[in-house]
């Protein structure tokens, strides 16, 4: 789905930093491949795909993991999002089967990818290659008929291949990044609540290098796909998954690692909501905090 939505790239960084996260799931690839699957995307031809844990420089990918002795490659499920288009499983942080409850505070929920900037353009290149989307949990009673996931907190990065570079949108909007340097990148989206409990829940988009320099960001309102996500009704984690991906495009294939969840520990009091600026974590923390091991396997 494509979503519109009203949203504020943050070019200027607020007098904010939120203290260390704490781990609330991780997946760094190191025992397994945890939770990602193609069989709980909901998704046609499910079950098509393959995600396989791949020791650091093997594989047909030959990546160097972005953390530990292993990542994961991920295969495309050809058709398996739509036609034309495959899906690339989906991780719902080890909470499929239920709702996680708001953790008290504003949380991340990341994936790093490697993205080769000269990968050639895929089919279409007028399309994004692939798109990175996810949502977090809900307890709205409008979003009791999709499980408890907070579809008006959905939004993604859209990946559009050149050939030398790699451009990425939100959810087809603006422009926030251009990038021109092969490697681990970090996606991150930070969910927080705004001011009051009937305030739209808010979503902070951030890239980071494997260095850890932001790369692009924005803010955006948790109102997509006409579903807005009320402050008072934001859960826990929900899902990130793989979407959107051009049949056929990197050859089917793409490396992925620390998938992982974390929160916030403190929040700024905004004046309004476009003051809120969750997502420029203290990146020490950062650092620290994803070479932790959570719940989901290592």
């Amino acid at each position: 789905m494509i979503r519109s939505f009203l949203y504020l790239p943050l070019f200027v960084l607020a007098g904010f930093v939120p203290a260390c996260a704490d781990n609330i799931a991780f997946n760094g690839f190191e025992t397994g491949t945890g939770d990602w699957s193609f069989d709980a995307s909901g998704q046609a031809g499910d079950g098509n795909g393959n995600i396989t844990q791949t020791a650091s420089g093997a594989g047909p990918l030959g990546l160097t993991a972005f953390d530990g002795s292993y990542y994961a490659t991920v295969q495309a499920n050809t058709d398996g999002y739509s036609t034309g288009f495959a899906n690339g499983g989906s991780s719902f942080f080890g909470f499929d089967s239920s709702t996680p409850a708001y953790p008290g505070s504003a949380f991340s929920q990341d994936i790093s990818v490697y993205i080769n900037v000269n990968t050639p353009a895929p089919t279409d290149p007028s399309t994004p290659a692939f798109w990175i989307d996810d949502s977090p949990s809900s307890t709205s009673p409008s979003d009791a008929g999709s499980g408890g996931l907070g579809y008006g907190g959905e939004h993604n990065f859209q990946l559009s291949y050149t050939g030398s570079s790699v451009l990425v949108n939100v959810d087809g909007g603006t422009q926030i990044a251009t990038l021109t340097t092969s490697g681990w990148y970090t996606f991150q989206m930070i969910y927080a609540m705004g001011p009051t409990d009937t305030s739209l829940a808010t979503t902070t988009l951030n890239i980071l290098d494997s260095d850890n320099n932001l790369m692009g960001t924005a803010l955006t309102f948790d109102d997509s796909n006409g579903d807005p996500l009320e402050s008072q009704y934001l859960a826990g984690p929900g899902y990130v998954w793989i979407a959107a991906w051009q049949n056929g495009f990197s050859d089917d294939y793409l490396g992925i690692d620390d998938v992982r969840a974390d929160t916030v520990a403190s929040t700024p009091e905004p004046a309004g909501q476009a003051a809120i600026c969750v997502g420029f974590v203290l990146l020490g923390c950062f650092v620290r905090a994803r070479r932790q091991r959570g719940q989901i396997g290592a």
